[in-house]
């Protein structure tokens, strides 16, 4: 708290120090993210007899691995190539909502993490599946904080046979651990500044 306080002393005293303490963080926390990073996601194993009730070994979902390369800003990349084959699997139309999903690593720079996707299936004379929307990974790389978010995608009406699509998500990198650590920086120079001041001004009174 002292130091806090001695701070905001400095910066009334010292605008011309106090404004380039806020320039230089400001630049850091809105400067563009780090370079182009490579990114790559294991894929999962293959899932079936999703909602089968009659034994056929149907619904199945395939997860295939992707990579790419992750540039400044916000950037749209490839998460998974998936393949649902639906097929005969039940004699009545079943929802199956909350309750599947597949997890992968996903790995960004020397950063790694583990993501759970879920999805919604609905069983009918032509079977659909869900990714839902919105599931997060968090993974700090380096001074950047990098975000993913998976996009949703529908696979389907399917009523029989495989379908393929590409699962998407969003990702962006935000420089936010560097501007912490440069505005600590900032408030130790102003704390130290201050506490000369004040041993001048002391033996200015003593003598």
């Amino acid at each position: 708290m002292r130091m806090l306080i001695a701070a905001g002393k400095m910066f009334v005293a010292n605008p011309k120090l106090a404004a380039a303490v806020v320039a230089s963080v400001a630049l850091v926390s809105f400067g563009p993210a780090a370079n182009a990073l490579t990114y790559s996601t294991s894929g999962a194993p293959g899932q079936v007899s999703l909602g089968d009730t009659l034994g056929t070994g149907y619904d199945k979902l395939d997860i295939q691995g992707a990579s790419g390369t992750l540039g400044p800003g916000v950037n749209t990349i490839t998460l998974n190539t998936l393949t649902f084959t639906a097929g005969v699997n039940a004699s009545t139309p079943q929802d199956y909502n909350g309750i599947f999903s597949f997890t992968e690593v996903v790995t960004i720079g020397s950063g790694s993490g583990i993501l759970t996707v879920p999805f919604n299936l609905s069983i009918n004379y032509s079977d659909t599946l869900t990714i839902i929307k919105g599931a997060t990974l968090s993974l700090l790389v380096g001074a950047d904080l990098w975000n993913i978010v998976v996009n949703g995608l529908t696979i389907g009406p399917n009523s029989g046979g495989a379908q393929t699509a590409n699962l998407t998500a969003e990702a962006s990198a935000t420089p936010l651990p560097a501007a912490l650590v440069l505005f600590g920086s900032g408030l130790g120079a102003m704390g130290l500044f201050g506490r000369r001041r004040k041993q001048k001004a002391s033996a200015v009174s003593a003598a």
